[in-house]
Parts: structure tokens; C-alpha cells; sequence
């Protein structure tokens, strides 16, 4: 019997091994464009059996290609193409930068550096400019320097003095002179403080505008405002009036001068309808560099006198090289084929947007596609898929949803939309309730509970009705 569990548990442990090259597709398949660009530029440097050339347009594939072949040494020779010139580096095609990249993206992507100075940059620079004692510069260069990128100041003065054995005037009046500079409100150590910096500046700070800041705020965020008018015994109308010019000032004043992390969106593939009306994929490349076999290392293999560990150096990279392009040939085939299954499934969306979206899972589709549901969760995850309606996640595509009482299947998302839709429709002094909308959506013909509607409200970032009411 202990024989028995040992053999058991060995078979078990080797079935769920999985060999390099499994794991090497699984990790390539699992890389977004962004990332999966940085991979290669890593393999071509490292691997001289590699050459890259850039392809500007997109490859015209089938909708839902079949995963590639395993192909032999002779089917990959033809894929090397030949290069006169060669060096110790990885040969380029002419005029072509790093990973295959022509210099004129190259030029393109330094040109899109940002020089401007950041928020601290700025702020010393008006500090060298500003008339103070040795110790009130020293403390405001270390309250500059904690100052982070929404410009908040995120202690005291109290503090700053302790930890720099100085006198709590010197650290005030330092907070003081660094809040004096631009942007407006910046130092602030909490959002009434912020403010109160920006009207101080313009000369607006009235003492009921420092009344509502100091001691009404989070009325404010309950939407209270009939109560806190009769608070400060004012109409209603004025107090609308000062907050529409609280709205106007800027909560984050470092927001302007800080960096940007710009999100860049590469999709995977387009969706695009063709001459006959009917929609079909396309790949993009998005100037990815498509990779060959270097000949003159294939041609150097063949040479009778080379020495044996340079030999097995290079059919160690051969093997490698080969393996990288399948298991990108099998990505781009996995992903290509996903979107075939958006296609086939989500017609009504492609022609009239997401209020027409189907439920669609991933399990459904790795049936479709008799592929495992984790293989299509690593194939979407993190990938944009352009459409005639936008560009999207994949991810946005799977969903689940509910059945109509006509029998028709609508999506989540869908029913989102629907939300959406009913709460900018409503009337803003009496907005619909959870419970309402719930009721509206049934007489459409959509039974969604109460708790759902406030699941997906709460999903949107939309408040609930209480702080949705505009008082008049």
C-alpha cells in the first residue's frame, strides 16, 4: 500500500511539471505589448542566432488561425534572411535603431521626454529667489523636500522642529514662506488648509468662507446643505453659490507639476468590418520587430573545423531562438483567435456599443476554442482589443448577465449601461433611488435586484441618491 501512494504521488508530480518551453509560452502569452517589446529587445542582445526587422504594417492573418505547426530546421532556414555587413552586436536592418525600432520612432519617443521642471525643482527655484534667515531656507529646503506630488505638506511644524533640533517659529515661518509659493494652496497639510491658501491668494478668504472650511466639510460630503444653510443662516442660493466657487479651486495643487505616467494602450489586434459587411481580425504589430534566424551563424554551424563548445554555444542558441519564435507565433495565433470568438459572439455590440453587449465567460470561450479557461484568462490579461465601437480590454468583453423575460441574454456591462443612462436622465432634485431604478429596469424587462443595481451603481463610482440631490 505505501508503494502504491509513492507511485501515486510521483505520477501526479511529474504530470504537473511543465517543461521550458510550456512555461516560456505560458509567460509570453501572459506579457502585455508594452512589456512583451522590452522582452525582445532583451532576447536580441542577448542572443546573436537572432535578427530583427521591423514590420510598419499590420500582417493580414485569418480570423482564427489554427495554433502553428511545429516546424522542422529546413522551414526555419527559410525564414533567415541575409546581411552583408556583420559585428560582434546583433546586425540591424539599415536605418533601424534598438530592438529594430527605425530612428525616426527612436527620434519620436527621446522628443517625447518631458523637460519641465517638477514641483520641487520649481519650488526651490522660487526659495533661491525669496529673502530668509540661514535656518527659516534650511527648514523650508526640508519641508520642500517633503512635499509630495499632490502638494500636500504631510506633517507638522512641530515635528519638522523636533527632528531638526530647531525653534517651532522658525519651522512656521519656513511652512508659511513655502506656502507663499506657486501653485496656489501648495504645502497645505489637509483640504480646508488647501483651500484656504487659494482664496487667501485671490483675497476671497471671507470669514464665511473660513467658516465653512474650518468646521463644515464633511456636511458638505453628506450633502446636507438645507441644514447647513439654516446653520449659517443663509439661503440655500448663497450657499450654493459659495460652494460652485470651492469647486472651481484645485484640491491637488501639485497635480499640475507633477510627473505624468501616461498610460499607453497598444491594442493587440483590430476588429474591422470588410468589404462584404462582415467583421474580421487583424493584427497589429504595433512596430513590433519580427525576428529571424541569423545566416551567418546558421551557415557558421556547418563549418567542419569550428570548435566544439563554440558549436554547442551556438546550437544552444539556435534552440532557443527557435523556441522564442513559436511560442510567439503561438501568442499572437491564441490571441488572434480570442478576438475571432468577439467576433462571433458579439455582432449586436460591434454594430450598436455596449448596450448591446452578450454575456460572454471565459470558460465559454475556451470551449469554443477547446483551449483550458486560465490559457484565455493569460491571454487577455492586460490587452486592448481595438473596435469599431473603441478601443477596449479584452477583459471588458467577459461577463457575465441576465436573461430577459423575452429570452434575450444581456451582459452586465449592459445592464450598467442601463443604470447609467436612467441616473443622467433623472431629475437632479429628486434622483432615483436604488429600489427605482430596480423598477424601471424590470418594466424594460430586466429583473435586477435592488442589492445588484446598488453593486453596479457603487462599480460606476456614482453616490448613492441622498448625495446625488441637487438643492435648489
Amino acid at each position: 500500500m505505501p508503494g502504491n501512494q509513492q507511485t501515486l504521488s510521483t505520477t501526479l508530480r511529474q504530470e504537473q511539471q511543465l517543461s521550458a518551453r510550456q512555461l516560456q509560452s505560458l509567460e509570453l502569452l501572459n506579457l502585455p505589448a508594452l512589456e512583451l517589446e522590452e522582452r525582445l529587445t532583451q532576447e536580441l542582445a542577448a542572443n546573436p542566432l537572432l535578427e530583427a526587422e521591423v514590420q510598419s504594417e499590420p500582417v493580414e492573418l485569418p480570423a482564427q488561425p489554427e495554433a502553428p505547426e511545429k516546424e522542422d530546421e529546413s522551414t526555419l532556414d527559410e525564414r533567415a534572411v541575409e546581411n552583408e555587413e556583420w559585428a560582434d552586436e546583433l546586425p540591424m536592418p539599415p536605418g533601424t535603431g534598438e530592438a529594430g525600432f527605425t530612428n525616426e520612432e527612436n527620434d519620436f519617443m527621446l522628443n517625447s521626454l518631458s523637460d519641465a521642471p517638477t514641483l520641487q525643482e520649481q519650488l526651490f527655484s522660487e526659495l533661491a529667489t525669496c529673502d530668509a534667515t540661514p535656518e527659516v531656507r534650511r527648514l523650508a529646503e526640508e519641508i520642500i523636500g517633503s512635499i509630495d506630488d499632490t502638494g500636500y505638506f504631510r506633517s507638522t511644524p512641530a515635528d519638522l522642529a523636533m527632528s531638526e533640533n530647531a525653534e517651532l517659529a522658525d519651522a512656521e515661518a519656513a511652512l508659511k514662506l513655502v506656502q507663499s509659493f506657486d501653485p496656489p494652496g501648495v504645502g497645505c497639510r489637509d483640504l480646508a488648509e488647501c483651500l484656504k491658501l487659494q482664496l487667501e491668494r485671490t483675497g476671497e478668504l471671507t470669514p464665511l468662507y473660513r467658516e465653512i472650511l474650518d468646521h463644515h466639510l464633511e456636511e458638505i460630503a453628506r450633502n446636507h446643505l438645507p441644514q447647513l444653510a439654516r446653520t449659517l443662516r443663509i439661503s440655500l442660493e448663497e450657499l450654493n453659490r459659495c460652494l460652485a466657487r470651492l469647486r472651481r479651486l484645485n484640491p491637488y495643487p501639485g497635480s499640475a507639476l507633477a510627473p505624468e505616467h501616461a498610460d499607453f494602450v497598444m491594442p493587440e489586434v483590430s476588429i474591422v468590418r470588410g468589404a462584404d459587411g462582415e467583421y474580421e481580425v487583424a493584427p497589429r504589430r504595433n512596430g513590433m520587430p519580427r525576428l529571424f534566424l541569423a545566416e551567418r551563424y546558421l551557415k557558421l554551424l556547418e563549418t567542419p573545423d569550428l570548435p566544439a563548445a563554440d558549436k554547442a554555444y551556438l546550437r544552444d542558441k539556435l534552440q532557443q531562438a527557435r523556441e522564442l519564435m513559436r511560442a510567439l507565433d503561438l501568442r499572437q495565433s491564441t490571441i488572434v483567435r480570442i478576438a475571432g470568438v468577439i467576433v462571433a459572439t458579439q455582432r449586436d455590440f460591434l454594430d450598436n456599443g455596449v448596450a448591446a453587449l452578450k454575456p460572454l465567460t471565459m470558460k465559454q470561450a475556451g470551449e469554443m476554442l477547446e483551449l483550458h479557461e486560465t490559457t484565455v484568462s493569460r491571454a487577455v490579461a492586460n490587452k486592448y482589443v481595438e473596435t469599431p465601437q473603441g478601443i477596449f480590454p479584452f477583459k471588458f468583453f467577459f461577463t457575465a448577465g441576465f436573461t430577459g423575460e423575452d429570452g434575450t441574454s444581456v451582459s452586465n456591462r449592459a445592464v450598467m449601461e442601463k443604470i447609467k443612462e436612467l441616473i443622467d436622465k433623472e431629475n437632479p432634485a429628486k434622483p432615483l433611488s436604488d429600489e427605482q431604478l430596480a423598477q424601471m429596469l424590470k418594466a424594460g424587462g430586466l429583473a435586477v435586484a435592488r442589492r445588484t443595481v446598488a453593486k453596479y451603481r457603487e462599480g460606476m463610482n456614482i453616490p448613492s441618491s441622498s448625495l446625488r440631490r441637487k438643492h435648489m
